[in-house]
């Protein structure tokens, strides 16, 4: 009893011991970055699916069947390697979130097409000009700035928390701010890490 091979075994066993806690806290910080955004290109294009585009025209919407965790995607994006994870965007929760967003959208249009508004570095809202907005005018663009951002953090929120890393908000966030802009309509400011404002061509 207490000889070398039990030592060995003990040794043995606290060895698999570190690496599983080591295997569980690298499955606990891993953010799946590609899907993640695979699904705010989904979400920004089904809220802001009738979006003005260019010369007045309306941009398309998403086409279907290529969204988060589809294989079609995945096989057309070079080199994917990592493997593909279904991101959850259909608890009740955001669902409520994502219709509060589109029924917003065309009111908010009229302010980002005018350059009232744009779209910040970080991917909320801001009031970029008040200059021709009456009483009335500036307190609505300040209403809607404010429900849309709060409403697009809440989204962040429950998208970390039903996917499983609620302490990656931020990441999620990031993510979403670089589809607002890229999927932002011709004509609309959005603004630069210097915090100077530039009108998307």
């Amino acid at each position: 009893m207490g000889g070398p091979s039990m030592k060995r075994l003990v040794r043995i066993i606290g060895v698999f011991s570190v690496l599983a806690v080591i295997s569980c806290v690298t499955i606990n910080i891993y953010f799946p970055a590609e899907d993640v955004r695979d699904a705010a290109d989904q979400i920004v294009d089904e809220v802001w699916g009738d979006r003005p585009g260019p010369a007045g025209e309306e941009l398309p919407p998403a086409a279907e069947g290529v969204g988060p965790g589809s294989s079609l995607r995945l096989l057309l994006q070079p080199g994917a390697a990592h493997a593909a994870q279904d991101i959850e965007v259909s608890t009740p929760e955001i669902r409520a979130i994502k219709s509060s967003i589109k029924e917003r959208s065309n009111a908010l249009f009229a302010f980002l097409g005018s350059g009232h508004v744009g779209i910040g570095s970080d991917g909320l809202l801001k009031i970029r000009s008040t200059e021709g907005l009456g009483l009335k005018g500036r307190g609505e663009a300040s209403r809607l700035v404010s429900a849309e951002n709060a409403d697009r953090l809440r989204l962040y929120d429950e998208i970390a928390r039903a996917n499983g890393f609620p302490e990656q908000v931020a990441e999620v966030q990031a993510v979403f701010a670089e589809s607002w802009r890229e999927k932002a309509a011709s004509g609309w400011y959005l603004e630069g890490p210097d915090g100077a404002w530039s009108r998307r061509q």
